[in-house]
This record gives structure tokens, sequence and C-alpha cells, in this order.
């Protein structure tokens, strides 16, 4: 980079103030930069972003700049459609200056995945420059897109972006000088290819004289030459050429000197004395060194010196070129030999097209086999999950009936294995993903008790008829809620604790997680199963993980299995950052475990449910002993092991026995009166029909607690023996959150009537049940129909607020469905009416497939209830939506009693919504200074109301750009604050009018002022 100014830097060198440099300032010269006026092709750089005066800014900091001796060509792009366009166009773009946040939140990313994925152009730098950086975190948005810098738009300082420019243009000339000499690799091995058919040394010289006339672009042709013993020439020896090219191809034959400058020949000897190439603005002299014949020299005049980092390509050429006339030679010596031999080569030559021909039907069998199993997953995905998704959708509805506690356990034990059912089938799905390095986490709240003890209790039948102790503890200090992905987690941890019950005969298995290292946002848990099996030999351990393989074979035989689990369980380990260890002992058993770190969730915690309480532990088991101790005291009881003081008795024992109430009680002589026993079982009574935890204080009736071991259940059996009988909530709540009210569905008429009929199309009997039982579960009215062509008849008929349509169906599929009622709408002007698409494919291009059919959502089977009464919520409108309270309509774009400055109407109704604002995105900036947060949702409000104000006016005068300008300025600030259903309005939005679908911005925008009202009730609240 060439310095025109020098005067604007110190003595020492070192560059002057930013704002100097904002003046009329260029950086200090790079060292591997040559002063002077820059002379080659400029840089070319696209500036990306929707702001003009990033534009102006970065052109004028940039003004002068030079690199390498080359300044800068200007391109811009003010969205990222026009970015596209002109990458199209121009494929030597070398930097792009990249906004984010244009005509869409995520406009740069989505060019960022188009650039390297679409156009594979993986030399152009990408420095990414937001205005906005929560809106697209550095570590996210690094980890997951091909970026090489991300900035904040206030680093437009001069020194900032012209170290940023050389940094980017010095790997751009970095990754170009590499492509070229792939492509001269490339290109030598093509020539190397098509040479060696030549099967004399004229043909092949004749070869190589066309290709490096073609690649050192000769004046006048090239030659070949090498030494030949002359008689008449003093001394025997002379240079005769043996090919030429151009105007040496009639001197074949002829001595070198009588057709060559003296000068060229002087320069030919001295190459070949100094056995070296020589290359010089006049003429080339390329040796071809051979280990038995005399080396061969090429030499042509040619116009410019080849550069340096052509050299090496050069070298290497030549090499080649070299065992080419090698072979060449050896094959006419053996050809002249014996002839006979050409039939043989002819006849391997046939063998070898052959083969080849054999090995493109196979290539072609391969990948049509590839594609039909494609196709086979795809449709056992289907099969499998429409029955399972009857089978889930029952037990989730059974679920909100009235159950006694023992059979609401017992359901969830059967909820749990179908849902492992579930994850086998997602397991063979996701396989191919594995090894194609395709898998992605997810990244969802995780009650971690929850997840370990349901893979304990699932394998406790099995671990139960095996007569084996299977325990499963988790560190009390770890956090109630966490960040991960259930499932791969539960994935890996049932596999590892599968495998011990499967292979050990006598003794335990315990499964525990304990946290190792505990911080305010991150805590790293380390898992263990540990168990007293048939342990592994040191030798088997290494090919352990390998897929299809056990560490013997006969475990085939006698355990059964395929050997693939433990391969899948250490690349998903591996993904999480963790990675399986095994310590075994042939013979004693065996631990695995792996260690990973997890985010925490923030979450209320409640207070300790057994504060007060003093509890005996009279446990056999140390392990178990310990593990019932923790939990206790975690949970706020005092642990003791005594029967303690007249004065200070203990509310109840805890024991581990069998039938017998006084096996595990022998230290104690006798049971004090007023103590109740909790009894952990490793087997319940087969007659017995109290629920985990079921007993009566009144009476010497134990409380049973099965094994292995659940948290909750021990405490509420501790509760009940203390006669704290916990209170049970009142509805079932909902497996996503949020509770049911049963209440009875209105009719169709009456949802008809209140714009709120759902319309359903489902050819499967059973799935059509379970649907219509979660809608009337959750209180909405649906008309069901059998196909798609029944449903299309329904909808032209009536009046649906949305439609559940099953995506593979007989006559007319879900997708042919969603086509039919867009090209109606459209014809006749109707509104669109939002289509859900319920799918048992579980393969995540189902979903785009369904998004370009013209559908708005995906639910995926099996359907659980919170999931349907999400996007219900979502897509349904509210019950009075824009009916004032004289019966007719309220302000245009407002729903009733909302206005668009956000005055709130004197006695209005409290929200039945949920808060518009979350408390903990604003305390986690501003703490919990209620005053702050109050002034600062009042700036908020006073500000976006008047946002919202020329949103309207925009509307009114349909001047879209303007519309969509507001919207992108609300939905930011509404994120901002944390108002995320105002933000989500605000974006769909945004993207309507980006996507030119004008039938929903009214809808949209009243959305967005009904919002806004909820901001302003919230604030006069705080």
């Amino acid at each position: 980079m060439a310095a025109r100014n020098p005067a604007k830097s110190d003595p020492a060198g070192a560059p002057m103030s930013d704002e100097l440099l904002f003046a009329d300032e260029t950086p200090p010269a790079e060292p591997d930069s040559v002063p002077g006026k820059a002379a080659g092709k400029p840089w070319p750089i696209l500036i990306v972003d929707d702001d003009q005066a990033v534009h102006a800014t970065t052109r004028m900091v940039l003004r002068g700049f030079e690199y390498l001796d080359r300044e800068l060509e200007f391109l811009s792009a003010w969205s990222g459609a026009e970015a596209r366009d002109i990458l199209v166009r121009r494929s030597d773009v070398a930097v792009i200056l990249l906004d984010v946040v244009m005509e869409s939140d995520d406009a740069g990313l989505q060019l960022v995945h188009f650039i390297r994925r679409e156009l594979a152009n993986h030399r152009v730098r990408i420095v990414l420059r937001t205005g906005q950086p929560g809106q697209a975190p550095e570590r996210d948005v690094i980890f997951h897109y091909d970026i090489n810098d991300y900035r904040s738009k206030t680093e437009l300082t001069a020194q900032k972006l012209f170290t940023t420019m050389v940094t980017a243009l010095r790997s751009y000339r970095d990754i170009s000088v590499i492509e070229g000499h792939r492509r001269g690799m490339e290109e030598i091995v093509v020539v190397s290819s098509q040479l060696a058919d030549r099967r004399s040394l004229a043909s092949f010289a004749e070869g190589t004289l066309a290709h490096l006339d073609a690649t050192l672009q000769g004046r006048d042709g090239a030659l070949l030459c090498t030494r030949a013993v002359d008689p008449e020439r003093p001394g025997g020896a002379s240079l005769r050429i043996v090919q030429g090219s151009g105007r040496f191809r009639a001197e074949v034959g002829r001595l070198l000197g009588t057709c060559l400058a003296p000068p060229a020949v002087a320069a030919i000897e001295q190459a070949l004395a100094a056995d070296q190439d020589f290359l010089s603005p006049e003429h080339a002299i390329l040796l071809f060194r051979s280990s038995h014949h005399p080396p061969l020299v090429c030499y042509t005049a040619m116009p410019a010196v080849p550069s340096d980092d052509d050299r090496p390509l050069l070298d290497l050429f030549c090499a080649r070129i070299a065992v080419g006339f090698d072979n060449v030679r050896l094959y006419e010596d053996l050809a002249a030999l014996n002839r006979n031999l050409e039939g043989e080569v002819a006849e391997r030559t046939r063998d070898l097209v052959a083969a080849s021909r054999v090995a493109d039907a196979a290539r072609a069998e391969a990948e049509a086999a590839n594609r039909a199993k494609s196709l086979f997953l795809a449709t056992m995905s289907h099969e499998i999950r429409t029955p399972m998704n009857g089978i889930q959708g029952m037990l989730e509805l059974l679920e909100y009936t009235t159950l006694n506690p023992n059979q609401r356990e017992l359901l969830a034990v059967v909820r749990d294995s179908a849902g492992s059912l579930l994850t086998i089938i997602d397991d063979i799905l996701d396989f191919s993903k594995i090894e194609a390095g395709r898998l992605e986490l997810e990244r969802l709240p995780i009650t971690l008790a929850a997840l370990v003890e349901g893979v304990a209790e699932t394998l406790a039948p099995v671990a139960r008829k095996k007569a084996l102790k299977l325990d499963v503890f988790i560190d009390p200090a770890i956090p109630p809620r966490l960040f991960g992905d259930p499932v791969r987690l539960r994935q890996i941890l049932f596999n590892l604790a599968g495998n011990a019950v499967k292979f050990t005969e006598t003794g335990s298995v315990l499964l525990k997680a304990m946290a190792t290292r505990l911080g305010q946002a991150h805590v790293t848990i380390r898992f263990d199963v540990i168990d007293t099996g048939i342990g592994i030999a040191e030798g088997d351990r290494r090919r352990l993980f390998q897929p299809f393989s056990q560490a013997e074979s006969s475990i085939t035989r006698r355990f059964g299995g395929t050997g693939l689990g433990l391969s899948i369980c250490r690349r998903l380990a591996e993904l999480m950052a963790g990675r399986i260890t095994v310590d075994s002992t042939p013979g004693e058993g065996s631990t695995f475990g792996f260690a990973i770190t997890l985010a925490v969730a923030p979450e209320n915690v409640p207070p300790p449910p057994l504060t007060g309480l003093r509890v005996a532990v009279a446990v056999g088991d140390p392990r178990l002993s310990t593990a019932v101790a923790g939990y206790l005291e975690a949970d706020g009881a005092t642990v003791v092991s005594g029967p303690g003081e007249p004065g200070d008795p203990v509310a109840a024992v805890v024991v581990e026995t069998g039938a017998d109430l006084e096996e595990g009680l022998d230290r104690w002589r006798k049971l004090p009166a007023g103590v109740s026993v909790v009894r952990l079982l490793r087997r319940l009574p087969i007659n017995s029909t109290r629920a985990p935890g079921g007993g009566d204080p009144a009476t010497t009736e134990p409380f049973d607690v099965p094994l292995p071991l659940r948290r909750s259940q021990l405490v509420r059996a501790v509760l009940a023996a203390a006669g704290r009988r916990p209170v049970e909530a009142a509805g079932p709540l909902l497996s996503g959150g949020g509770r049911v009210d049963p209440g009875k569905p209105p009719s169709i008429d009456e949802a008809r009537r209140l714009g709120r009929l759902i319309l359903v199309a489902e050819d499967h009997p059973t799935n059509r049940q379970v649907i219509q039982r979660q809608l009337d579960l959750l209180g909405y009215a649906a008309h069901l129909t059998r196909d798609g062509l029944e449903a299309l008849t329904a909808w032209r008929n009536g009046d649906y607020a949305v439609v559940l349509s099953d995506c593979q169906m007989p006559e007319l599929d879900g997708f042919g469905l969603a086509a039919a009622i867009r090209s109606e709408e459209k014809a006749a002007g109707r509104p669109r009416t939002p289509i859900v698409a319920i799918t048992a494919n579980a393969i995540a291009e189902e979903t785009r497939k369904c998004l370009e059919a013209g559908m708005d959502a995906t639910l995926t089977k099996p359907v659980g209830v919170a999931a349907l009464k999400q996007v219900l919520e979502r897509w349904l409108p509210a019950v009075a939506e824009n009916v004032g309270p004289d019966g007719g309509a309220g302000p245009a774009g407002c729903p009733t009693g909302a206005s668009p400055d956000g005055a709130v109407p004197p006695g209005s109704p409290p929200d039945p919504l949920p808060e518009p604002i979350d408390r903990r995105a604003l305390a986690s900036l501003f703490g919990d200074d209620d005053h702050l947060i109050a002034q600062l949702i009042g700036e908020f409000l006073a500000s976006n109301q008047a946002i919202y104000q020329d949103l309207q006016a925009a509307l009114g005068r349909r001047a879209w750009d303007e519309a969509r300008r507001a919207a992108h300025m609300l939905a930011g600030a509404a994120r901002t604050v944390g108002a995320p259903a105002l933000a989500e309005a605000a974006s769909e939005l945004e993207l309507c009018l980006v996507d030119h679908s004008f039938d929903t911005v009214g809808d949209l925008a009243a959305i967005a002022a009904a919002e806004l009202q909820r901001i302003a009730r919230y604030a006069e609240r705080l």
C-alpha cells in the first residue's frame, strides 16, 4: 500500500489520530508495496449497505488508498438482491464490505450463503459491518457463516478501515496465487495425461512444443534440440534440432547453428554447461533432464519473463515432460525389440476401457441406489411417524384426563419409551448426516434431572428383570434448567446406560451427573455410567468406537446389537465439544464418561420444599445413601442418622427395603411414635395400586418410592410422610408450558361467526381422531375432511381462519391443496388463508418444500398439544378483533380501544397475554432498576409512537418503501427494549412489504398497534 502523503506521520513513522486521518490521510506504506503511481488493474471493492452515508464515508476514508501499486474500484449495492446481480456479473470482486440488515434482518447473512454456496466463491474476502451488533452476535455469526472479519459500523475510522482493507486484500491476493498454482498444477496433470498417449518421440515432442507455445506465447515458434555426434565438427559433438514449431518447423534434423543466431546458440550451450534453465526478456531456455539420455533443450523467444510464482510450475512441468520423454523412448525401444507387444497393449487398453465403462455403470447404479435410499428413508419416516402420531397424541391427551398419581407415573414412562422409539427413528435418518458431517445440534431448554432420570426409568424394567441395582444421581448443585440438545444428550446417555445394563449380568449400574465447574452463565457437567459387567480388554478398546464394531465377535451372538451406537455417541459428544472416555477391567466392570459445557437458562428458583424438616436416612447401600442425603439436604432438610432426641424428633425415616418393613431398620430398636417411613423399593409389590409416595401418615403404612430414584418422587414422599402434602395445580400443564383450559369448544357456526373456524385435511382416521381431541382440549372448533379434494371443496364453500393439512394424502396431497388455494385466492381476490402443514417427514428439506408450496408453517408428527396451541394462537384472529363497543369497526389499523399514540382507555381489562416486555432482557442490560427501566420504556414509547404514525401514514399513501423503513426501525427498537411480540409483528410487516404481499400489512399494523398499547399499559404498572 503506497503512502501518498508521508508528512502525515510523525518522525517515528506512527500515524496521527483518527480525526486527522479523516481530514486527508492515507496510511503508511506497506513494506511489500512499491511507492509511486498505481499502475496495475484496480482492486474491485463492493460496498453493500442500504445507508447512503456508509457508502459516502467509506469512499471518503479510502480515497487515495493503494495496495501493491493498485488503486480501488468501488462498486455499490443498496440491497442483497443488487449485490447478487453484481456478483453474478463480476467474479473478480476482491473485498465485500457488507451490512447485515437491509431489505430483511438477515439479508447480509443470506448473501454470504449465496456467495459461498451458490456461487462457490471462496476467494472474495467478506467484511461484515453491522449497526446492530446484538441482532447479529459476533460469536454466532463467525461460527455459522463463512466471513473473514466482523466490524461495527462505529469502527469507520480511517486507520481501522485501512488495516481491515490491507488484511483482506493480502488474503485475497494469497488465495488468488494459490488458486493460480492449483490451476497450473491441474494443467500440468492434464497435459501429462494428454501426452501420455503419444507413442513416438516425434509425436510427444510435437505435443510438448504445442503446449509451450500456448503457455509461453513465443513470438516466432519454439524448438527442441539435443546433442548428437557430428563427425564433421571438431570434437565430434553438436546440437541438432529434433522438433520445431513456427519458423523452426522446417529446420528439423539440421544443426542448431545453421538456423539460430550465435548469441542464442551460446546461451543454450551455457545453460547446458551450468545444467540449469535460463529465462530472460529475450528468450527462454528449458532443460528436460533424463537419467539415461542426453538432455533435451527447449528454446523460444517470448514477450515477458515468467513471474517468481510461475517458475516452480515451469520446473515441475519440465520434470514431468522429461519423464514423458524417457517413457516414450523406452516404449520405442521395447517396440523395436518385440513388435508383438503392440497387440497385447491394445488388448490391455480395450480391457481398461471396458473396466472404465463397468466402473461408470457401477457408479450410476450406486447413485441410483443412494437416491432410492433417500426416498426409502423419507417414505419409512412417513409410514412410521403416522401411527406414532396416533400413539403419542393419544398418550398426551390421556395426560389431560383425570388420573391418579400412579397412573400418571406409568403414563410418563410409556410416553418416554415412545419418545425413545421416535429417537431411534430419527437416528436412522440422521446417521447419513453424521457421516457427512452435516448434523447440527439444537439449543433448547433442558431439565437435566428429568432427562437423566427418564433414561434410568426407561431402562429400569430390564434391570429389574436381571435383578440388577440401577441407581441414578444428579448433583444438586447443577442448575435446574440448562440450554442444550435434549434429544442428542438423551441419545448418548441412553446408549451408554443401555449397554451397561445389557453387558452386566450381576451387580449394579450407576448413572450420575456431577458439576465439575460452576459459573453464572455456564456449567461443566461430567456424566459417568459405571457398571460391574464383563469389562473390556485393553486391546479391544481401540476399535470400540468404530462403526459396526464390538469388543469381541461373540458379543453379537450373546448380546445382539449392530455395533453402531458407540460410534454415533462418540460423534455426538464431539459435536458437543466433549469426548467419551472408557476405563475398564475385564471381569470387573467399566466406566464410560464424557464432560460437556452447557449454558444456564435463567429461572426463578422456588424456596426449598423441605425447609425445617429433620429426616433420618437408614439406607444400607453407601452409594444410594449418599444420593438420598444429598437430595434431601439440597431441598432444605436436615439429615440425621439416628432417631433424635425427644425434643428434637425426626419427621420421617428413609429406608431401603424389600417387602418386609423391618428389613433395613435393624439398628432402630423401636420406631419413634409419630414417625412415618419412606420406603425405597427396587420392585413395587405386584398387587400394589398406590402411586409412588403413596401412604397414610395416620397409620404405619409406609410411603413407597421406586428405584431408580427420582428426586421429585423422594421429596413428594417425604412431604407426605411429614404431613405436608403438596398442593396439586389445577388443570394439566402443557409440555411446552402454559395450561389447558378444558372448556367446551364453540359450535362450528359460532366459530365461523367469530372468524375462528379451523379446516383440517387428514386422511388417516386415527390422526383425525387425535387432532379432533386435541382441538377440543384447546377449545377450538374444526371441520375435518378426509383428503385434499374434500378440503378444497369445503374451503371454497366456507369461511375458515386456518387450514391444517397433512402433506401425504390420496387424490390431492397437501402441496397440491396449498397450490390450489393460493391460485384461487389470487384469481378471486380473496384474503390469504394461513395454511399449516402437518408432516410425518422429519427431513429438514420437507419444511422448505412446504414453505415453497405456499404454506405458512409446519408441524412435525407426532404433534404435541403445546406446539399445536402455539401455532394456532399465532394464526387465529383474536375473539373480538376490530369490533367496537357499538358493534362497528375500530380505527383503521388499530384494534378496538387502541389508538396509534398508545393511549389506554379507562377501565381497560388486564391483558390476558404474556407480558409485552421481556424483563430479563432489560435486566441483563440495566439490572433491576425499575426507575431506569420505566424511563427507558417511556422514551421508547415516545419515539416509536411517532414512528408508528409515520408507518400508518405511509401505508395510507401506499408509499411502500417508506413503510418498510418505518417497520424496520420499529422492529429494531422493539428488540432493543425486549418487546418480542412487537418486534415479530414489525419484522413480518417489513418482509411483507419487501415481498409486495400487501394483503396482510393492515392486520400486521393492527397487531403492532395493539402491542404498543400493551407496552403503554405495562409502563403504567411499573
